[in-house]
């Protein structure tokens, strides 16, 4: 009563009063801790998300550790930790703070009621497993340009790392792991053997097809995680499986039901660089110089190229060049999603059509992507049912072309010199002064970019020919084709006069084959049930690799488009592999 009439209103979570002032907007807040079981072990890939938040949440990384930035208009906040096998706790938050610890405590939770193995449905009470279950909207809810960030946000023992070591890479695929690491790896490729299985409409598909789909078309998503997995997949689901299955035509009969969604955003750099502006970097200088001697920084001594480096006014300098700033950039992302469903008395459709731009914060790189999918079921006969499922992806991908950081000390941008400028060809710093490629140079003249297409088919036939006796066939194709585009022109400063520019091409294409079939009966009386499962699967991969490269380039216009024109043959080489 003592807030009756006022514009504070209230509202109770869990025995917990939130109290807040409806004509005031939303609050910003940015906490940060770790989170560890009773033992003080850290738990990674733990859930932390606002309760009431519209699915706003982040997972912990490898460390236990978090950031979540959100916003509300409750006041105070309550975050909800959960981790798999534990209670979920949750945190009252009055405001941004560091340094939060949360322990949780042993126990199970009740994630949904329903388990899709793959292979069987069954209520989450009676299955022995460890799995995850998710809806679709728990990940619609959750602004992300792929699926693998939303599904790690909402996952809990779900670690994705992202790939990102030269700078914000929309481009990389991420690392999945469900049950840690196998194997050592440091390479892609080798990372991708710690990958789980994943399994999307009952068709085996590989992690780059997950970074194709927007979450708007998925109706579904299970991860399985302990030994439950092979007994059912043998060894390919040693690492866990993900288990996805993308919507169906819904709603009332002989009615469409469209929907559209949009959303956009933008990311930066978290934090600046505490790095030395032209000044204080000319200040440094002089201090080197002083009190260097010939025997000692011989690179400062008498006729060297640093003896001239000694600058009376180092502040007339000014902020200088920030290389750091001269690369990147504030990256816009936005999203467009429109999908048709439908049913009848014996047919569903289901279509969608999403189209995705998101920039990198280094400048010039990002992607583009399309992908269009489409599900119909048909009820022929009681006792049959046929079904297909088909996507198609076109994904245009601007790879980074310089970096921040790194080991590359002499080019990198934080280890520039601020007193070069954008344009300079030439660092006196360089050992003895040499030409350089700047990080600008390389954005502005290099060309590098990769296309790729995917396509997905699925056909499925499931017949009962008597009651609770079902027998399942899927029969599906996929195709993946990745064209990659590189060219370094002739006009780098680094390049000596007619040297001529570098070319390269490749052509990456596999394909896989898989039929299942299964048959299954399911005896249910009072409150008991058995089931019985038997079938078989058959899966035949393919994969193709084609390069060429070449030196010597004259004519920079043509780039790859003759590969031939190469003056040296000696420089130019081929490649092709198979697998």
């Amino acid at each position: 009563k003592c807030i009756a009439g006022s514009t504070f209103k209230y509202a109770i979570e869990n025995n917990v009063v939130l109290v807040y002032d409806s004509t005031v907007k939303m609050r910003k807040f940015t906490v940060s801790g770790t989170v560890r079981d009773a033992g003080k072990t850290v738990l990674p890939g733990a859930s932390v998300i606002l309760k009431g938040g519209s699915g706003q949440g982040v997972s912990t990384d490898e460390k236990g550790q978090f950031t979540f930035s959100f916003s509300t208009k409750t006041s105070p906040a309550v975050l909800e930790v959960g981790f798999l096998g534990m209670e979920t706790q949750q945190v009252i938050i009055t405001g941004s703070a560091k340094g939060l610890n949360v322990t949780l405590k042993e126990g199970g939770t009740r994630i949904d009621d329903v388990v899709v193995n793959g292979m069987f449905t069954r209520n989450k009470s009676t299955y022995t497993g460890s799995v995850t279950s998710i809806k679709g909207e728990d990940l619609v809810a959750i602004s992300n340009t792929n699926l693998m960030s939303a599904l790690s946000a909402v996952t809990p023992g779900m670690v994705v790392v992202q790939n990102n070591a030269l700078g914000s890479n929309p481009n990389a695929i991420p690392e999945i792991l469900i049950r840690g690491s196998n194997s050592i790896a440091t390479s892609a490729e080798e990372k991708a053997y710690n990958n789980p299985l994943i399994i999307l409409d009952g068709v085996e598909v590989l992690s780059n097809m997950l970074n194709n789909m927007p979450p708007e078309s998925i109706e579904s998503f299970s991860v399985l995680k302990d030994a439950q997995a092979t007994s059912v997949y043998g060894s390919r689901g040693a690492n866990g499986v993900i288990l996805i299955t993308t919507k169906r035509g819904l709603g009332s009969k002989g009615k469409v039901n469209i929907t559209f969604k949009t959303d956009m955003g933008f990311s930066q750099l978290p934090r600046q660089l505490d790095i030395m502006n032209a000044s204080e970097f000319a200040q440094y200088r002089n201090d080197y110089a002083y009190f260097g001697s010939d025997a000692n920084h011989p690179d400062v001594g008498k006729d060297t190229p640093l003896s001239g480096s000694v600058y009376s006014d180092p502040l007339s300098l000014g902020e200088g060049t920030n290389w750091i700033n001269e690369i990147t950039r504030t990256a816009l992302y936005s999203n467009y999603a429109l999908s048709l469903s439908g049913t009848s008395d014996k047919s569903s459709y289901y279509a969608s059509f999403s189209y995705n731009d998101t920039e990198g914060i280094i400048q010039d790189s990002g992607q583009q992507r399309f992908t269009g999918r489409i599900n119909l079921e048909r009820q022929l006969f009681k006792w049959m049912k046929v079904g297909y499922t088909g996507s198609y992806t076109w994904r245009h991908n601007d790879q980074n072309k310089s970096s921040i950081g790194g080991t590359a000390w002499y080019s990198s941008a934080q280890y520039l010199s601020p007193l070069l400028k954008p344009n300079d060809t030439y660092n006196p710093l360089y050992y003895n002064g040499q030409k350089i490629n700047t990080q600008r140079a390389l954005i502005d003249l290099n060309t590098y970019y990769l296309e790729r297409h995917s396509n997905n088919h699925a056909f499925t036939l499931k017949l009962e020919p008597v009651k609770n006796f079902t027998i399942n066939s899927t029969f599906s194709y996929y195709l993946y084709q990745r064209h990659t585009y590189r060219y370094y022109p002739g006009t780098l400063p680094l390049k000596g006069e007619n040297e001529g520019g570098e070319a390269y091409r490749a052509e990456w294409d596999e394909h896989s084959f898989s039929w299942e079939t299964t048959a299954g009966y399911k005896f249910e009386k009072n409150g008991h049930s058995f089931d019985v499962l038997g079938g078989f699967s058959a899966y035949s991969f393919a994969s193709h690799d084609f390069n060429l490269s070449g030196k010597g380039y004259m004519d920079d216009a043509i780039l790859w488009n003759n590969m031939n024109a190469v003056q040296d043959k000696e420089t130019y080489s081929a490649g092709t592999s198979y697998s």
